[in-house]
């Protein structure tokens, strides 16, 4: 069974498939690009008090290249889950000052599960290392419309050669 469909940016630079520019074309004329925004707005859901936040980091994934306006509901549950694992946190962080066993059981269970709503979305958004490092982000190009100029050095010094040996 085959895998997922790659990008044609890390099919290239994998290097285990050769790719006509006809086929290249036409893969890319197939591939789906979402363009970055202008801006990273906050959704209408999210509270007030996370908008500072949720543009700062937006924009941070904004200039990564790793953030469209589909991502922004994926942020601001990443806010809204940390700011309720920072309070179960304190809740239970009281309660084993407390030395109330039963209590302190209960919001390490509760922190527990907002930690890992946090981790989830932290991960889809590419806001840790090791997410970053599986994050497949293809650069983007124009889809079949390149230009003759938008060559590469070596391809270009190929045609000076050339063209140097035509005129001898």
């Amino acid at each position: 069974m085959p895998g997922p469909r790659q990008p044609t940016d890390l099919v290239k630079a994998n290097g285990r498939k050769h790719l006509s520019q006809a086929e290249e074309d036409e893969r890319r004329d197939r591939e789906v690009h979402v363009p970055p925004p202008d801006k990273a707005q906050p959704p209408r859901w999210l509270l007030k008090k996370f908008h500072r936040e949720f543009s700062e980091i937006g924009e941070i994934l904004r200039q990564a290249g790793l953030y469209t306006e589909l991502d922004r509901d994926v942020l601001g549950q990443f806010l809204v889950a940390r700011d309720r694992w920072l309070r179960a946190d304190k809740l239970a962080s009281a309660a084993i000052r407390d030395k109330d066993e039963k209590l302190a059981k209960e919001w390490t269970g509760v922190q527990a599960s907002y930690f890992k709503q946090c981790r989830q979305c932290a991960e889809v958004m590419g806001l840790s290392i090791s997410s970053r490092c599986r994050l497949v982000v293809p650069e983007v190009l124009a889809n079949a419309a390149k230009e003759v100029d938008e060559t590469d050095e070596f391809t270009r010094a190929l045609r000076a050669r050339q063209a140097r040996a035509m005129g001898e």
